[in-house]
């Protein structure tokens, strides 16, 4: 079986966790140890390190880092585990590597065949533990059906499924004391944004990497959306009006007696009454025309909220289909 090869001959996958930490690592193999060489030596701006070697080296300019030469063909860089270092390295690696994932029967010698390999590839990198199962099943999926091509219907459902591959963006959107922040803490679990009651307390967007019925998203609390002379508050606005732009999902926030402000955006969107200890009864009419209610304080309606949003993005009808998922463009290339 022929293995695809990248434009310069050089793969690399992330073999650490989506999730910030100290470190990140990613891993560079080639057949072409020249190829590797050559990367390596403009990635660092010095010479290619010798097989069996370490050293502490500049990284494109991005940020300082380990490099370990494993052997002639292989190499891991060691950045520094901020999302934004990572993003950065990723960003200047994909220019010159066009493979997402390294040589997958050649690191899954277990792998029976190309799917079954770039199916354990993808678990090794892939962000929501939803996508376990479903991956670990293709391989045999990919067997049942006689080889054809992607239907279109293949393909727009690949695409909405990428989501359990790559953390998507949700954006919290309101008014101003609503409990956006107080909301972002409990689905968090931790204290990422400050929550008081007055408004203008979040002057800044303030994001955290969530877990949410087993889909791992990156949610984003922006200040309320009111009339302000503060040049602070105003950046923040704008800041947040650009984060909408890229996003997702926007999860629309109002508490009993405080509407949303219409946001403006052809995207998903989910209705969430935050607040309801305060309505218990659920009279109001945020209340009763949400999609979800929620209470931060009591941790009430957090499971309902999390199902919701999983379904706003990847549906129950994808998950539960039982036809082959193109997870990986190089599926397209399995006889």
């Amino acid at each position: 079986m022929s293995l695809p090869t990248s434009r310069t001959g050089v793969s690399r996958c992330w073999e650490s966790a989506h999730a910030g930490g100290a470190i990140a690592i990613a891993r560079l193999e080639s057949a072409d140890r020249a190829a590797l060489d050559a990367l390596l030596g403009e990635l660092t701006g010095t010479r290619a390190l010798a097989a069996g070697s370490i050293a502490h080296r500049s990284l494109a300019d991005i940020d300082d880092g380990i490099v370990a030469r494993l052997g002639e063909r292989s190499a891991l860089v060691m950045p520094h585990g901020g999302p934004r270092i990572v993003a950065a390295l990723e960003r200047w690696l994909v220019g010159r590597c066009s493979e997402a994932v390294i040589a997958p029967v050649a690191t899954y010698p277990e792998a029976t065949d190309l799917c079954e390999a770039l199916a354990l590839a993808t678990i090794a990198c892939g962000a929501s533990p939803r996508a376990i199962p479903l991956l670990l099943a293709q391989a045999q999926r990919q067997r049942d059906r006689a080889a054809e091509s992607w239907s279109t219907a293949d393909r727009d459902r690949a695409k909405r499924m990428s989501a359990l591959l790559a953390p998507v963006r949700v954006v919290a959107v309101g008014a101003a004391n609503v409990g956006k922040s107080s909301l972002l803490n409990a689905i968090a679990g931790r204290t990422v944004a400050i929550a008081m009651d007055f408004e203008g307390t979040t002057r800044d967007a303030v994001a955290a990497r969530v877990e949410l019925d087993g889909l791992i998203v990156d949610w984003f609390d922006t200040p309320g959306i009111r009339a302000t002379d503060d040049p602070v508050e105003r950046s923040a606005q704008s800041l947040a009006s650009r984060l909408r732009e890229g996003a997702s999902l926007f999860i629309e926030i109002s508490a009993p007696g405080i509407p949303c402000p219409a946001v403006d955006g052809a995207i998903a969107r989910l209705r969430v009454c935050t607040r309801i200890d305060l309505d218990p009864a659920r009279a109001s009419a945020e209340a009763r025309h949400a999609d979800c209610c929620v209470s931060a304080t009591e941790r009430t309606g957090l499971t309902d909220l999390a199902r919701a949003v999983r379904g706003a993005l990847v549906s129950d009808a994808d998950l539960e289909s039982a036809e082959p998922w193109l997870f990986d463009e190089r599926l397209v290339r399995v006889p």
